[in-house]
């Protein structure tokens, strides 16, 4: 008896794990943004986020009418790496930097089983703080130019329960951004905005994420939970 509950409960909890591919965002009001691949994209080692990796992502979006010009767009992505949030600053046409008058600084904290990757590696500022109680923060200035070149970083790595917080800071103005800078993006049958936001009247912007199970994930947990229950009974 114990050997056939097994048989049934391991495939039931892989399963729910498996489909844990949705990360929701708090703080910006609630979006829960499905990921999905994009081909070539994030397959070299981290920290190193390419040029040609970030105007790959801005093309697919593009080709689904999003317009990534003058924004900061976040979006979770299926990679070589793993499920990982891409946070992109302005559009990356593929072609580098084409002069800097633009600038965010970002504070970013997630968990330390996860890798980070940032364009321009070698050349913005920033700094990543491992402190050895299960936590990583970075910190960076990012800088492009507002006509043809953008910057980002993600996350890879997640899985389900993993965390991420975020505090933005417009360091010049608005850096050449949108008045509603912050797009959340989605994966329904096509690439979509879920919503909005601009920095607050003090520059900021502040908000968290976390992997949640997908609904069918988050039904089977239940079925889990209610199959055991009525063992016990």
């Amino acid at each position: 008896m114990f050997t056939k509950h097994a048989i049934i409960l391991v495939p039931t909890f892989l399963a729910a794990n498996a489909l844990a591919d949705i990360v929701q965002l708090d703080g910006v009001g609630t979006y829960q943004l499905q990921s999905h691949a994009i081909d070539g994209i994030l397959d070299g080692a981290s920290p190193y986020l390419s040029t040609d990796d970030l105007a790959t992502i801005h093309q697919n979006l593009n080709g689904w009418g999003i317009e990534t010009d003058g924004k900061i767009t976040l979006l979770p992505i299926n990679t070589p790496a793993g499920l990982a949030l891409f946070t992109l600053m302005d559009q990356e046409m593929g072609n580098g930097d084409t002069g800097i008058d633009a600038t965010v600084g970002i504070v970013s904290t997630a968990s330390n089983s996860l890798s980070m990757y940032i364009n321009d590696a070698t050349q913005d500022s920033w700094n990543l703080i491992e402190p050895p109680f299960g936590s990583q923060t970075l910190g960076a200035t990012f800088v492009w130019g507002s006509i043809g070149s953008g910057d980002g970083f993600a996350w890879a790595g997640m899985q389900y329960g993993d965390a991420i917080s975020y505090n933005f800071s417009s360091i010049d103005g608005d850096a050449g951004l949108d008045a509603d800078a912050f797009q959340f993006v989605s994966w329904n049958d096509g690439w979509t905005v879920l919503g909005t936001d601009g920095f607050k009247a003090d520059g900021s912007q502040v908000f968290t994420g976390s992997v949640v199970p997908a609904p069918p994930a988050a039904l089977l947990l239940t079925a889990f939970a209610l199959n055991r229950r009525r063992r016990r009974n």
